[in-house]
C-alpha cells in the first residue's frame, strides 16, 4: 500500500480525533481532565461508537491515558493548531450557534419578516450589536441571508422555498453518484467501518433519542465521506455548500419525522456496495437512494412551507 492510500484511510479517525482536541482547548482542560464519553458525543453529535475509536485514536497517539473501569485522560496538551498535528485532516466546520437557528426558527414560523435589520433582531432577542452582528455574517456565510441594498438583511430564498428545495435533491442526485465513478474514486475501508457502526448505533435506538440535528449530521457525515473519496475537490466543495444551505430546513423536516431507519439500513447496503468494490451498483443505488428520500422529505416540506 503507498503512502498516500495509507495516509487516506487514516483521516476518518484523526478527523474526529481532531474534533475531540479542538474541545479540549475550546475548555481549556488541563493534563488529567477526565474526557467523557457521553460528554463528547453531545457536544460534538456524533453517536458514541465513532467517538470511542476517536479516542482510542488519541490514546494511540499519546494525548489520552486509558485507567480501567474509569476511561479516558487527558496525558498531554494538545497544540493550539491541531490541524498540524493530526494531519491530513480536512477540518471540520463549527456548528452555527444557537442564535442562529432561533433566527430562522421564527421566520419559518412567521414570527419575523422576509427582511429585517439589526436593531428588529437587537430588540427582538435582547442581545449586543456585537452577538447580533456575529450570527448574521454567519448565516451570510451559509447563505441563509443575503445584504440587502443599502438597508438590513433578508432571507434566501432557498429558507423558505419548496422548490429550491426540491431542487437540491435533484442535484445530488446528479453529483453524488458521479462521485462513485470518478476515475479517482479510492476506496477508504477506515472511513467506511465508522459509516457503518455510526449507522448501526442509530438503529440500535428503541426510542428516538437522536435529535433532528443529530439525524441531519449523521447524514451529512454519510454522504460527504462517501464524496471524499473521489478525491474530487469540486464535487466535495459543490455537496458541502448545498448541505449548509439546506441545513436549517432538514432539521425542521428530521424534526417532523421518525429516525429514518430505512434511510439507515439503505445506507448500510451502499456501503457494503461500495466495499466490494461494486462502484457502479453502488452510484446506481444511490441515485435510488437519494430519490426515496427526497420523496418522502419534499412532502414534509410541502406543509412545513405551508
Amino acid at each position: 500500500m503507498d503512502t498516500q492510500q495509507s495516509n487516506r484511510r487514516a483521516s476518518s479517525a484523526e478527523q474526529l480525533a481532531t474534533r475531540v482536541l479542538d474541545y479540549t482547548i475550546e475548555q481549556q482542560l488541563d493534563v488529567g481532565a477526565h474526557i467523557k464519553e457521553v460528554e463528547l458525543s453531545k457536544v460534538l453529535k456524533v453517536s458514541r461508537t465513532p467517538i470511542r475509536s476517536a479516542l482510542a485514536h488519541l490514546q494511540q497517539q499519546g494525548y489520552l491515558t486509558k485507567k480501567p473501569n474509569q476511561g479516558f485522560f487527558l496525558a498531554k496538551l494538545p497544540e493550539r493548531d491541531v490541524g498540524n498535528v493530526l494531519t491530513p485532516v480536512d477540518k471540520e466546520r463549527r456548528d452555527l450557534a444557537p442564535i442562529c437557528y432561533q433566527i430562522g426558527q421564527d421566520y419559518l414560523s412567521g414570527k419575523l419578516n422576509k427582511t429585517f435589520s439589526e436593531n428588529e433582531l437587537m430588540a427582538r432577542y435582547q442581545l449586543s450589536r456585537k452577538a447580533i452582528q456575529e450570527a448574521l455574517l454567519a448565516m451570510e456565510k451559509d447563505s441563509w441571508l443575503n445584504r440587502n441594498i443599502g438597508y438590513g438583511w433578508g432571507f434566501n430564498e432557498f429558507i423558505s422555498s419548496p422548490t429550491a428545495y426540491a431542487q437540491s435533491y435533484r442535484f445530488r442526485q446528479l453529483i453524488e453518484p458521479e462521485a462513485l465513478r470518478d476515475p479517482g474514486f479510492s476506496i477508504d475501508h477506515t472511513t467506511l467501518q465508522m459509516l457503518r457502526m455510526a449507522q448501526i448505533d442509530i438503529l440500535n435506538n428503541d426510542q428516538k433519542l437522536v435529535s433532528a440535528a443529530e439525524m441531519f449530521n449523521a447524514g451529512v457525515q454519510f454522504h460527504e465521506a462517501l464524496v471524499a473519496m473521489s478525491g474530487n475537490i469540486f464535487l466535495l466543495d459543490a455537496l458541502q455548500r448545498v448541505n449548509r444551505l439546506r441545513r436549517l430546513v432538514e432539521y425542521n423536516v428530521n424534526g417532523k419525522r421518525p429516525i429514518p431507519r430505512r434511510e439507515c439500513q439503505e445506507h448500510i447496503q451502499l456501503l457494503e456496495l461500495i466495499e466490494t468494490g461494486q462502484l457502479q451498483e453502488a452510484a446506481l443505488f444511490l441515485e435510488t437512494h437519494l430519490a426515496r428520500a427526497a420523496k418522502e422529505k419534499e412532502q414534509i416540506a410541502q406543509e412545513l412551507f405551508g
